[in-house]
């Protein structure tokens, strides 16, 4: 599999991050384990966006998720955003008090993230994307 590739260097050294969006489109769900989750309520070229990211430590790679919609995008509701799905999934797996509860206990117990078609009769292709965390 050939993943679209960005490395960058960070605190804990360079990860690899992976193309979520490629990935997905070419095997047709998304798997990522993770062993670490930060959020980055200051992220973007000008600041004002928010980024969750899972990192796996082990490979040193990470997948990154915008919660903040693209000014230019066609869906502008936060919560239908693929961080907010993320986010919801792993507050379902790691439950807290508030999100950084939920972060912290996501990255002290590492967990799979699993991104799959699910039937989804409302939806007018008849399936939805599904977002699972599971520790």
């Amino acid at each position: 599999m050939e993943w679209n590739e960005n490395t960058t260097t960070n605190d804990k050294g360079e990860l690899t991050f992976l193309n979520f969006y490629e990935t997905r489109k070419v095997e047709g769900e998304f798997n990522f384990s993770f062993t670490n989750v930060t959020f980055n309520g200051n992220a973007g070229m000008n600041k004002d966006s928010e980024v969750v990211t899972l990192i796996d430590g082990e490979t040193e790679t990470a997948v990154s998720f915008y919660c903040t919609p693209h000014p230019d995008g066609l869906n502008q509701d936060p919560a239908k955003t693929d961080g907010a799905k993320v986010s919801n999934a792993m507050r379902r797996a790691f439950p807290g008090e508030n999100w950084d509860e939920v972060f912290s206990n996501a990255s002290s117990n590492g967990g799979k993230l699993s991104v799959t078609k699910n039937d989804y009769a409302a939806s007018p292709v008849g399936w939805a994307w599904l977002f699972e965390v599971t520790a």
